[in-house]
């Protein structure tokens, strides 16, 4: 069940959000556009946790609201400052 709770985790810098755009699963995004979080190969299936269950359309389609980088992995920034790296979504039709 420890994958149902918040970790800790180290601090790290904030993202330099200067790209215009993401290279994503399937395709490449900008901000605006729409995205799905892929399910979480890494976890030992089945899984409950919010990735990783079966969920609306509506709920798991969130609109991209920035793109940055740090340490050399590019991230899309989601809503409610959910900062996802961008090879582990994919782009939603709209």
């Amino acid at each position: 069940m420890a994958h149902l709770y918040a970790q800790r985790r180290d601090s790290a810098p904030p993202l330099d959000m200067n790209l215009e755009e993401a290279p994503v699963a399937n395709g490449v995004v900008r901000v605006g556009d729409v995205v799905r979080e892929l399910p979480a190969l890494h976890h030992i299936q089945p899984c409950a946790c919010t990735l990783c269950r079966e969920r609306p359309d509506q709920e798991r389609n969130v609109k991209v609201l920035g793109i940055g980088r740090r340490n050399g992995t590019i991230y899309v920034l989601l809503p409610e400052g959910y900062e996802c790296p961008a090879a582990e979504v994919e782009r939603a039709q709209a």
